[in-house]
């Protein structure tokens, strides 16, 4: 790519903001090298390692990089045989086990991210190389003593000798004959000696060495004749040990300058991801999308924002470009009208997809160049002599000696800085040139012959800044098909130019300047006419999509809903002829058994037909329409009135007090039961014989309450949230009605919390009759935050 281009387009700001939410230098340093690509492969798979991390971030949160160091200077010495520093080496083990992690949660994770998970197979784990650091580096950074064993031999030694100089430093310091003579009761360092400080006047008195004085010279630090062997012992064993640390750090230099291809391509491999990382904050911090990429030229914007601008005060724009009929685009209108930002926008969203990068629009179809060229901004230069013609000729002319076959041209203010007319007759020259090697152009200008232009040359269209002449100012919205006009002589009437200065200006009009004039204001119009209703069209198309995605996924749940119904209903249902048809062969074996007809086989056969019509009856209920569901909910109900309970079968019963809140109690034949109000149904004047008759005194009581149950139990329970001595006698109620509805498999959802919720379900659940048995749920559907059961049958 251009590097003018990708100066004058300000992709290093960019660069930097990227740099900015990297997690080390590693990643950093790649985010301010990063460059567009020209490979269109490459852009493809920049691209969806960029989406794959915002899916994977969005999913399961950031990246682990915590601890991950640029250590590649560190591995540059071993390579050289420089023994690297415990500090050094604790840095390596930290990376080594960042990078370990990160491998981890990739491949963890790869259904999400299956290319970034592709790219973390490569880091390779090194754990002898970590349990050496390990062994021989301390957390501080200090070699431990396990690092060999001579090291730990003569670090013995040297404890032995310290202990040997405190103690006879100890004598003298608690001696009466010499306490007098110290200045402070202390043993100090003087050169790596033990001494102890001594009055001046006293320094002939002690017999030692003198080190040292301070500054006044009051004080004389000698050290005792009766250490100094000692201390000469001591800083033996001292050196003796810096010679064993060195070929301690030696020899894991050694390890590590063998694996140092091994290191290096992990560390490049970590640094590749981090970018990616930051290029999914990025993306995320700016609202962002994936680009639409295309190889035919074709560039389509909306609601495109230019990332260095106040993402909440900047104006979003639209730009289309690169269809056959627009190959360029001339925009024209008045200064500071957006103009330049929209050159801007689009080089800079071109830049940035090439890069990996996702772009903040609504809607961002981009094509891939392998050239950008950007003509922007004022570069004169005194010291160089360049007018402003002059710098943008110059820039002009590296475009066009450059120019290949698929690239983006961005040119602002074509031919301006020279005579109008000769500067028009240029312009047109350079844009036909640019258009005849098919690329794609965006061009600024104030020449109206460049209005013209564009209306009779192919492939050009034209463009306008809409400008507002009530306020005066610039709307920064791009208008496309029509071009802009300078409205020169409405805004100066505005500003109060008197009307005999504005009527002559226009008289000093060429009349068919004029005419062009003013049919080029009411195209405008009639664009920003037309403008106003393509984007209420477009908004009313986003709500309807919104409203018909909606629709589709509620659909999909009621669709899923209805399966999961059917399908229980079809096991329950099994389970009840399982149950009869069992019965069944029971009666038919013991009229077998008898031979003969008599009294006990009549017998016998009216069981067979009771059982047969038990059976027709407690499946047959549900091929018969749910009775009265229309009925309203009751509000209030009132001591003696008949209702019909749902949640029991329809049964029907009579209110024995007055409602109270959203609950009431309700005599079913023998049993009375406290039901919410949402389960009854007034019977609105339907005669109580239309209705099926309650079986709550009937043997076969059990089978329909069992059906009951199925119906309206739950197989899942949520108590999160909840106290233990809340939730507790919930647990319990929702147990009993799952086990008396004959459920299986069901589950408890308590959340993971601190894990007390969890703890006091599971010591229930261990003494409870009716559980088989239960354990935490799988990771993908609930993990620690969810129980699943198996209840008895």
């Amino acid at each position: 790519m251009d590097d003018h281009s990708l100066r004058v387009l300000e992709f290093d700001a960019v660069r930097s903001l990227l740099a900015e939410r990297t997690a080390c230098s590693l990643g950093g340093e790649r985010a301010r090298e990063l460059m567009p690509t020209p490979l269109f492969a490459f852009v493809q798979e920049w691209q969806q390692e960029t989406t794959e991390a915002r899916e994977v971030t969005e999913a399961h949160g950031p990246f682990p990089l915590g601890g991950v160091h640029d250590i590649r200077r560190s591995l540059v010495h071993a390579e050289v045989g420089q023994n690297l520093t415990p500090h050094e080496f604790l840095m390596l083990s930290s990376t080594l086990i960042g990078a370990g992690k990160l491998k981890n949660f990739l491949i963890r994770h790869a259904e999400k991210a299956p290319l970034l998970a592709d790219r973390a197979q490569g880091i390779q784990e090194f754990p002898q190389l970590l349990a050496q650091i390990e062994l021989c580096i301390g957390r501080s950074g200090d070699v431990l003593d396990s690092a060999s064993p001579a090291l730990a031999t003569v670090r013995s030694k040297i404890r032995l000798t310290q202990k040997r100089i405190e103690e006879k430093l100890s004598a003298v310091l608690n001696s009466s004959a010499t306490r007098g003579m110290l200045m402070d009761p202390t043993v100090v360092l003087r050169d790596g000696r033990r001494c102890l400080p001594v009055k001046s006047e006293f320094k002939r008195q002690l017999p030692g060495i003198i080190h040292d004085q301070s500054g006044t010279g009051s004080t004389i630090f000698i050290e005792p004749l009766i250490v100094v062997e000692l201390n000469n012992e001591l800083r033996q064993h001292e050196a003796m040990e810096q010679r064993e640390i060195e070929k301690v750090l030696e020899k894991l230099t050694e390890s590590v300058k063998r694996l140092g291809e091994k290191l290096h391509g992990s560390v490049e491999i970590v640094a590749g991801l981090d970018l990616a990382s930051a290029k999914a904050k990025l993306a995320d911090d700016f609202l962002c999308i994936a680009p639409r990429l295309n190889q035919n030229g074709h560039v389509l914007l909306e609601e495109a924002r230019h990332p260095l601008l106040n993402q909440e005060t900047v104006i979003p724009i639209d730009v289309r470009l690169g269809d056959e009929q627009t190959k360029a685009l001339l925009i024209t209108g008045p200064n500071t009208g957006g103009k330049t930002v929209t050159l801007k926008t689009v080089g800079l969203f071109t830049l940035m997809a090439q890069s990996g990068l996702h772009v903040p629009a609504r809607i961002a179809e981009l094509a891939h160049f392998t050239q950008v060229f950007a003509d922007i901004g004022d570069e004169q230069s005194i010291t160089h002599s360049l007018s402003t013609f002059s710098a943008h000729i110059r820039n002009i002319v590296t475009i066009l000696k450059s120019l290949g076959t698929q690239a983006l041209v961005l040119l602002d203010e074509v031919g301006s800085g020279t005579d109008p007319a000769e500067g028009a007759a240029l312009a047109k020259a350079i844009l036909g040139d640019l258009l005849a090697h098919n690329a794609r152009v965006i061009a600024t200008t104030h020449y109206g012959e460049l209005k013209e232009f564009a209306y009779s040359r192919e492939g050009i269209d034209n463009a306008a800044v809409e400008f507002d002449l009530e306020t005066l100012r610039p709307t920064y919205r791009i208008l496309q098909g029509v071009p802009g006009s300078s409205n020169a002589f409405h805004i100066a009437r505005r500003l109060g130019m008197p009307p005999r200065v504005v009527d002559a200006a226009i008289e000093n009009q060429s009349r068919a300047g004029a005419e062009a004039a003013t049919v080029m204001l009411r195209l405008e119009e009639a664009k920003r006419s037309a403008e106003n209703e393509r984007e209420n069209t477009r908004r009313l198309r986003r709500e309807m999509d919104e409203l018909k995605r909606k629709y589709e996924e509620r659909l999909r749940d009621l669709e899923s809903l209805r399966k999961e119904a059917k399908a229980r209903a079809t096991e329950e249902a099994r389970a009840v002829i399982r149950q009869k048809t069992e019965k069944m062969d029971n009666l038919i074996g013991e009229l077998r058994r008898m031979g003969k007809e008599g009294r006990k086989t009549q017998s016998t056969r009216k069981k067979m037909k009771d059982t047969s019509d038990e059976l027709i009856g407690e499946i047959g209920w549900e091929k018969e329409p749910l009775p009265f569901d229309e009925a309203p909910i009751p509000t209030v109900l009132k001591r003696g009135e008949r209702v019909r309970v749902t949640s029991l079968g329809n049964a029907i019963g009579n209110v024995l007090a007055d409602s109270v809140g959203k609950e009431v109690q309700v005599q079913v034949g023998a049993m009375r039961v406290t039901v919410p109000l949402s389960a009854l149904r007034n019977l609105n004047g339907i005669e109580i014989a239309a209705l099926p008759a309650p079986k709550v005194e009937s043997a076969t009581n059990a089978g329909t309450l069992a059906m009951t149950k199925t119906m309206t139990v739950s197989h899942e329970l949520t108590v999160i949230g909840m106290r233990a001595d809340a939730a507790l006698p919930r647990v319990d109620k929702w147990l009993d009605d799952a086990y008396t509805a004959g459920l299986l498999n069901v589950r408890i959802v308590h959340g993971k919390g601190t894990g007390a919720l969890r703890k006091a379900i599971w010591e229930t659940l261990k003494t409870d009759n009716r559980v088989q048995s239960f354990a935490m749920a799988h990771p993908d559907f609930g993990g620690a935050g969810a129980t699943e059961l198996v209840l008895r049958q």
